[in-house]
């Protein structure tokens, strides 16, 4: 591997490309990856770069998954902030300017003016002054209007979890 995995990087799964890494968070030992859920069930595991990296949460509600991974070393980790109105970024490929409309106790809505999201861009970090905020859940192409799960929120609800099951993966 040339370049350490990143935010918006691609996960797969056993039958092809899934989702956008949101954002990776280091705890305690392990890198928890996160990125949205999506309609159905998360996979059990996911694959980033040959490693497989095994479920640890997931939130129907939230619209989250998270997976483990085992190396943090191959990992950039993240810092995640509470979002703010204003101004963001869309980090796909080229990171797209947006902007912050709402932000509710789970969830932003944020407007992407300059770029319409394909196939493959759920998960997409959500960025304001390098923090992730958010990632891309849904998009609707009549208001350029995107939706995702608050990652503060998101971290939080992982750290519950963790919490309340002990668990030795963190």
């Amino acid at each position: 591997m040339t370049e350490r995995v990143r935010r918006g990087h691609r996960l797969r799964g056993r039958r092809g490309p899934l989702r956008r890494i949101g954002a990776i968070v280091r705890v305690a030992s392990y890198s928890l990856i996160f990125t949205v859920r999506g309609a159905k069930p998360a996979p059990r595991f996911v694959l980033l770069d040959g490693v497989r990296c095994p479920k640890l949460y997931e939130s129907r509600e939230l619209d989250v998954a998270v997976y483990v991974l085992e190396f943090p070393e191959i990992a950039e980790h993240d810092e995640v902030k509470e979002p703010e109105l204003g101004r963001g970024r869309l980090e796909v490929d080229e990171p797209r300017e947006c902007r912050i409309e709402s932000v509710d106790r789970n969830y932003i809505r944020a407007t992407i003016p300059s770029y319409v999201p394909r196939p493959g861009d759920a998960g997409a970090p959500i960025t304001q002054d390098g923090y992730v905020v958010g990632m891309l859940a849904s998009y609707w192409t009549n208001d350029m209007l995107g939706m995702g799960p608050r990652m503060d929120v998101a971290l939080e609800r992982v750290a519950d979890h963790l919490r309340r099951t002990r668990s030795s993966t963190a």
